[in-house]
């Protein structure tokens, strides 16, 4: 059971060790993870490696288990978090196709569909509403592009 979890945590965990009997993880993260405590585990950063975490517990009496469930939580929301940004940007090109091939009547009533929800955004046509100088939606009286019908 311990190995499935050291092989599950590799490479990030490069060691477990104690310290004055107290467990100690060493952890080092991928350039722009995100490192974080919990009520029971704190961390050290070291100051030679910006990557690299000492990882220990609170109470000294912790497991060493409990070290290792908040190192997996801290590795699975890093992936998950650049997993959403390559989603991100392959939404992001779907949406220039999108954009590219619809006329604003047509995108003017833009929905996003979950399985599960639906998110709408809508345009308060009674508000004026800009971005970066652009009224939105567009008017033909504000000097800015304006779709042909």
């Amino acid at each position: 059971m311990f190995q499935k979890i050291l092989k599950e945590l590799r490479p990030y965990v490069s060691g477990i060790r104690f310290v004055k009997d107290l467990p100690v993880v060493d952890l080092i993260l991928k350039e722009g993870w995100d490192m974080f405590e919990s009520e029971s585990i704190l961390y050290k950063p070291s100051s030679s490696n910006e990557n690299y975490f000492i990882v220990y517990p609170d109470n000294p009496e912790d497991s060493i288990d409990n070290i290792l469930g908040h190192v997996k939580s801290v590795i699975e929301y890093n992936i998950e978090k650049e997993n959403k940004l390559q989603l991100l940007k392959v939404k992001i090109e779907e949406l220039k196709m999108l954009f590219n091939n619809n006329k604003l009547s047509k995108l003017n009533n833009l929905k996003f569909v979950f399985e599960e929800d639906t998110i709408e955004i809508e345009v308060n046509k009674e508000q004026n509403k800009t971005y970066q100088g652009v009224e939105l939606p567009p008017k033909s009286t504000n000097g800015k592009l304006k779709e042909e019908v």
